[in-house]
């Protein structure tokens, strides 16, 4: 448990890309990214719920459509960036 509660010390952010089914499917490649995705939401729950501060964004759910699972290295990274040097300014770890 030592090392779970390490997790809750440090501001934790997840991004997920688009093209991630709601529902399981026959292709594992697709299923896969679903199930990580359910496991990431859960991951992110439990270790808020021990006071931790995980941050779980899915691009699309925000209006962000079109990435992949490398959002840096897609056409609207410089995008992406912005979110993130938001996200690290929120938390003040843009210094």
């Amino acid at each position: 448990m030592g090392e779970f509660m390490k997790l809750t010390k440090i501001p934790i952010i997840i991004y997920y890309g688009d093209f991630i089914p709601e529902q399981p499917s026959d292709n594992p490649g697709i299923d896969g990214w679903r199930a990580r995705l359910e496991m990431a939401k859960l991951w992110r729950d439990t270790v808020n719920k021990y006071g931790g501060d995980v941050t779980l964004i899915h691009l699309p759910e925000i209006g962000i459509k079109g990435n992949t699972h490398f959002p840096f290295s897609d056409l609207n990274n410089v995008e992406i960036a912005d979110l993130l040097s938001e996200w690290l300014t929120k938390k003040g770890l843009d210094k």
